[in-house]
């Protein structure tokens, strides 16, 4: 019937528009608008918004992936600045205990390795590079002192005075001794001390190692006393021109 009304298979339907006499293709629909079978109970748009959903939800994990790869990396960075900061903290105390060593020697004059008995000076004319060495010694032998103190009375009458005791057991029962002015000492309040602590690990062993190039010829990294101020043989003033 359609054929017979002028219809030819491969054609579209309905008279032909003017374009076509403009040289123009035809852009009528050849094929029915084809049918979707709509699945389910939800309304027209549903999937729409399913899928806008979907691509939020995506995009969110994204970012929460993102962002734990940069909490992680934050993470181990701060693990191993702390690594790092601990290992220049006992490169610290190492050049500390050179430098009290090496005070003692110009002092003395001796080249003994320095000894539990040191001798004692007030704390504020130690130097501030290596006064907290000195006094971290003292506060433990102070408590020391304090938990022998503590030991004894429990034990022996206060009054018990023994002539054959030696000054260090006399310390050790208590008695009252110049050491009391040095225990007096150690809760005082010092501000040049408080203001070297401050300082970051690496400007304090900066500081250090600078110290015992300039006062002693000495290289903390070589561990080795240079004869004269030239420091001939020494490969330089860091850590990794020692490497």
């Amino acid at each position: 019937m359609m054929a017979a009304l002028g219809y030819k298979s491969g054609t579209a339907l309905g008279a032909t528009r003017p374009s076509e006499y403009n040289g123009q293709a035809d852009t009528r629909l050849l094929v029915p608008v084809g049918l979707e079978l709509k699945e389910g109970r939800s309304g027209i748009g549903a999937d729409a918004e399913k899928k806008r959903k979907f691509r939020e939800e995506l995009a969110a994990k994204e970012e929460d992936l993102k962002k734990r790869k940069v909490d992680e990396g934050d993470f181990r960075e701060r693990q191993q600045k702390e690594r790092e900061d601990n290992r220049m903290e006992g490169q610290v105390f190492g050049a500390m205990k050179v430098c009290e060593g090496l005070a003692e020697e110009g002092e003395t004059g001796s080249k003994q390795p320095p000894t539990s008995k040191r001798h004692k000076k007030p704390l504020s004319r130690v130097h501030v590079l290596w006064r907290s060495l000195v006094k971290q010694r003292a506060l433990q032998e102070r408590d020391r002192r304090m938990r022998y103190d503590l030991h004894q009375s429990l034990s022996r009458r206060p009054t018990y005075d023994d002539p054959d005791e030696d000054r260090d057991d006399k310390i050790a029962m208590g008695k009252k001794l110049e050491l009391e002015e040095e225990d007096l000492e150690l809760d005082l309040e010092d501000e040049e001390l408080d203001a070297f602590e401050g300082l970051h690990v690496a400007d304090r062993l900066q500081k250090l190692v600078s110290y015992l190039r300039e006062e002693w010829n000495y290289c903390f990294w070589c561990k080795y006393r240079y004869p004269n101020a030239s420091m001939e043989g020494c490969p330089g003033t860091t850590e990794e021109d020692h490497d």
